[in-house]
């Protein structure tokens, strides 16, 4: 998604695809929607990593099974962002562009993490403290996972560090 110039179209060549055919159109729309679904992903990832540490740390039972529905949808999400997310960015092993790269490569590892890790919480990974704690390490790692993708995602898509400025 992008012209080479920090990864942004201008209007005028976004909204003229009339000579394009339907499945570039088809394609092009569907690298839209990878920016409209990331948000809801990194929301319950986060919130279930915040939920599941408060549970463990607490010993409530209520918080860690509401972290495993929140990691459930947001696994969901991941999923669906990473499927958009190759139609955003074309279907290339390797980009010109490192952060693009990292940013592909990372959002495939926390798609695939974040099913996994779900299927272990809903298959009662947790039986004992060291099961609990180990979850929730691993939980706190596909976080901090999730918010280096959304920082590569806005490096890239807002021209370098221009995202940070204050």
């Amino acid at each position: 998604m992008g012209d080479g110039h920090g990864g942004m179209m201008d209007h005028s060549e976004a909204a003229d695809n009339s000579n394009k055919s339907f499945g570039e159109r088809l394609f092009i729309w569907l690298g839209k929607l990878h920016t409209v679904v990331i948000h809801f992903p990194i929301a319950m990832i986060v919130a279930a990593f915040a939920a599941e540490a408060f549970g463990v740390a607490r010993g409530k039972p209520d918080w860690r099974s509401a972290a495993r529905i929140m990691l459930v949808i947001g696994a969901l999400g991941a999923v669906a962002a990473a499927f958009f997310g190759w139609f955003a960015g074309g279907f290339y092993l390797y980009d010109r562009n490192l952060i693009l790269t990292t940013h592909r490569y990372l959002g495939m590892t926390v798609a695939i993490g974040s099913v996994l890790l779900a299927w272990a919480g809903l298959r009662r990974f947790h039986h004992n403290r060291s099961e609990e704690i180990l979850f929730a390490v691993l939980l706190g790692l596909l976080t901090i996972g999730v918010l280096i993708q959304a920082f590569l995602g806005g490096t890239f898509m807002h021209g370098g560090m221009n995202h940070m400025n204050f």
